[in-house]
């Protein structure tokens, strides 16, 4: 039995998971499977996904990237647990700081010692043109996603002006100059026209930089309590400077709120379901302190009863 599998890449906050929805939507009628990976111990993508498409089966795995050793068995146990389903495609959401450059090894792996084969489709990487040309400057695992993509898909064009646009164009092609580059905004590409398109060659797989010591600093903010909505806004004004990516979900005096924000790009809106608790996962670089007095000085300001995890 065997799958094919699409991996997509990209920076927090970057589209992968409304690009993933629109996939759902786009390969409806088909059996597929997803793997949804994020960073935090507390999945907040696997929410926002659609689940009224059926012949779905995801699988989500937290507390870590796909790639570092920290939950690779777990990676590996998901692929060969998905290969044995007869499904058509496996789509594989990473985290947003992943660096893909071992997944043909990993297929490899798992072929040779399981005797699960899957048909690699390639990459595609979402590209966040208000961000991607700063960060990429200095994360590799960035320029990594780029160099092991068969696609980028430059989102969110309508948040930067032409120069803006010309610029991140000019921060992927000195990275990859063949890569094809999709413009758009809201993720709205069809991945059946990307796969159709004839792949571009790829590089030999080499051991990804994601380890324990690279991990992006995580933390949780929980709490049973009704939250102030401006208060909230305050302080996610405050801890902005300091982070990559802020998602979750707020219990506020006003309703249930879903919070999205990337750098100072902030969107607070209302969530259809209830919830029994906030919890938000704030994501920031590596030995940056936002643990301390930023996030300390929540209580008595944000509100009084908070854990930190």
């Amino acid at each position: 039995m065997s799958n094919k599998l699409v991996l997509l890449t990209g920076f927090l906050g970057a589209g992968k998971t409304t690009f993933l929805n629109h996939i759902l939507k786009e390969f409806e009628g088909s059996k597929v499977g997803l793997i949804v990976n994020e960073f935090s111990n507390t999945g907040v993508d696997g929410a926002l996904i659609r689940k009224d498409i059926p012949g779905t089966t995801m699988v989500e795995l937290n507390n870590g990237s796909i790639f570092c050793a920290c939950i690779k068995d777990s990676f590996t146990d998901s692929l060969v647990e998905m290969g044995s389903r007869d499904l058509e495609y496996v789509f594989v959401e990473a985290s947003g700081l992943a660096d893909p450059s071992s997944i043909t090894s990993t297929l490899d792996q798992i072929r040779d010692l399981r005797g699960v084969i899957y048909y690699y489709q390639g990459a595609i990487c979402l590209v966040d043109a208000v961000n991607f040309a700063k960060h990429s400057k200095v994360l590799v695992s960035l320029q990594r996603q780029v160099i092991y993509s068969r696609a980028a898909v430059l989102n969110k064009t309508d948040l930067v002006d032409d120069k803006g646009l010309s610029d991140c164009v000019e921060a992927i092609r000195a990275i990859r100059p063949d890569i094809p580059i999709y413009l758009t905004t809201f993720a709205q590409v069809s991945l059946r026209e990307i796969l159709d398109a004839p792949m571009i060659s790829m590089p030999a797989a080499s051991e990804s930089t994601n380890t324990e010591a690279t991990r992006p600093v995580t933390k949780v903010l929980v709490t049973t309590e009704a939250v102030d909505e401006e208060a909230l806004r305050a302080f996610l004004a405050d801890i902005a400077p300091s982070t990559y990516r802020v998602k979750g979900f707020v219990r506020t005096a006003s309703g249930p709120r879903e919070v999205s924000m990337v750098g100072t790009i902030c969107r607070i809106e209302p969530w259809p379901e209830e919830i029994e608790k906030t919890e938000l996962v704030i994501i920031a670089s590596v030995g940056v302190r936002i643990v301390s007095d930023t996030l300390r000085a929540a209580k008595g300001r944000f509100l009084e009863k908070i854990e930190l995890n």
